[in-house]
C-alpha cells in the first residue's frame, strides 16, 4: 500500500519548464520564415495597386487624345498633384498656348495673368481693355468634360511628379496641364506615380500618336528639359 507522501507526489502537477536554447532558435527560425513570406506578398499587393492606377490613368490619356480630334477642339488633362486627382477639360475650339510660356518656382506652377483675370470677380473695376480681353478669354476658356471624369488616385497612390513639353521644369506640387490638339498632336509628357517610399511607375506620352507607355521605375520623356 502506497504511503501518503507517494500519493501526494503522484498527483502533484508538473511545473512548466522554460524553453531550451534549441527551442528558442526553432521559434525564431519559424518567425523569420513567416516574415520572409509576408514581405513579398505585401510588396506584390502594393505593386498591383500602383499598376492598376497607372493603367487607369493611361486609359484616360488615350481616350482624351481621341476626344480632342472628335470635338475638333483643344483639350487638356488637369492633374492636381496635391489632391491626387485628374480630369479632362476642353475648349470650344483650338487654343494656342501663350508665347510667354508658363512660369514656375520650386516645382510649382504659377498662375498666369490671364488666369488671374478670369478669376476676377469684381469686373466693375476692370478697364475697357481688360473687359475686352476677358471676353476673348471666356470664349476660349476650358470647361470640364465627361471624357475623363474627375478621378482620385486614392490614399495609397500619389503623383510623384509631372512634366509636359510646355513646362519650364518638372512639377511636384500644385496643378499641371497636359494638352491635346484636334490635329492629332499631343504634348510629349512624363507622369510619375508612386506608392510608399520606393515603388514608382512612369507614363510616357508620345506626341505624334498619343500612345502611352507604362514603365516600372522613374523615367523621363525623350527630349525632356533637365
Amino acid at each position: 500500500m502506497r504511503s501518503a507522501a507517494t500519493i501526494a507526489f503522484c498527483v502533484r502537477p508538473v511545473r512548466a519548464r522554460g524553453m531550451t536554447l534549441i527551442e528558442i532558435c526553432i521559434a525564431i527560425g519559424i518567425a523569420a520564415g513567416l516574415v520572409a513570406i509576408a514581405i513579398p506578398a505585401v510588396s506584390s499587393i502594393t505593386r498591383a495597386q500602383l499598376r492598376q492606377k497607372s493603367g487607369q490613368l493611361a486609359g484616360g490619356l488615350r481616350s482624351l487624345y481621341g476626344a480632342s480630334a472628335l470635338r475638333s477642339a483643344t483639350c487638356r488633362l488637369v492633374l492636381d498633384l496635391d489632391e491626387g486627382s485628374y480630369q479632362s477639360e476642353c475648349a470650344k475650339s483650338t487654343v494656342r498656348l501663350s508665347a510667354e510660356g508658363e512660369k514656375s518656382q520650386n516645382g510649382h506652377r504659377e498662375a498666369s495673368k490671364d488666369e488671374a483675370l478670369l478669376a476676377e470677380k469684381n469686373q466693375q473695376g476692370l478697364s475697357d481693355q481688360e473687359k475686352a480681353k476677358l471676353e476673348l478669354l471666356q470664349k476660349s476658356s476650358f470647361s470640364p468634360t465627361p471624357d475623363v471624369p474627375k478621378t482620385l488616385l486614392g490614399k495609397d497612390v500619389h503623383f510623384v511628379s509631372v512634366w509636359a513639353e510646355h513646362q519650364p521644369e518638372r512639377y511636384t506640387t500644385g496643378q499641371a496641364f497636359l494638352y491635346y490638339w484636334p490635329s492629332g498632336i499631343a504634348e510629349r509628357a512624363s507622369i510619375q506615380l508612386g506608392q510608399g517610399d520606393d515603388s514608382v511607375m512612369s507614363l510616357i506620352v508620345s506626341p505624334l500618336t498619343g500612345r502611352v507607355q507604362v514603365m516600372t521605375g522613374a523615367h523621363d520623356a525623350t527630349g525632356e528639359k533637365p
